[in-house]
């Protein structure tokens, strides 16, 4: 038969009390971060899909533009100046996607300080 201390007892009770802590506070951190997860997918597919509408948009007033050329002057400058906005909002919208997903102006230079150096085992010997 075993027996215990009440300090050990006690020691073993505050360790567990700690442990269980911890495990709540990363099962609710973990929540968080898939939260955060799930709705930057859905951003993301939402400015892809808003991303490829202005697409061909842009596209269709190009074409109409290139067939009134010659027509009318006027409305050539006014289809132009819809092009030019579309074009503006296009762009934007992909600076936005690109921030999203970490291709924007303060993408990171080194991801080394948390992801470990990958040593190749191809050629070792043993």
């Amino acid at each position: 038969m075993w027996f215990v201390s009440r300090r050990r007892y006690e020691e073993a009770l505050a360790t567990a009390d700690r442990l269980r802590d911890e495990r709540d506070k990363a099962r609710a951190q973990r929540s968080e971060f898939r939260t955060a997860a799930v709705t930057a997918g859905r951003q993301l597919a939402e400015a892809d899909a808003t991303n490829r509408r202005l697409d061909g948009r842009v596209l269709e007033l190009g074409r109409r533009i290139s067939a009134l050329t010659e027509a009318d002057p006027e409305y050539l400058a006014e289809l132009e100046q819809e092009l030019a906005a579309e074009k503006r909002r296009a762009d934007q919208l992909q600076t936005r996607l690109d921030d999203a997903v970490g291709l924007g102006a303060d993408r990171i230079a080194d991801s080394g300080p948390w992801q470990p150096a990958r040593t190749s085992t191809k050629g070792a010997t043993s």
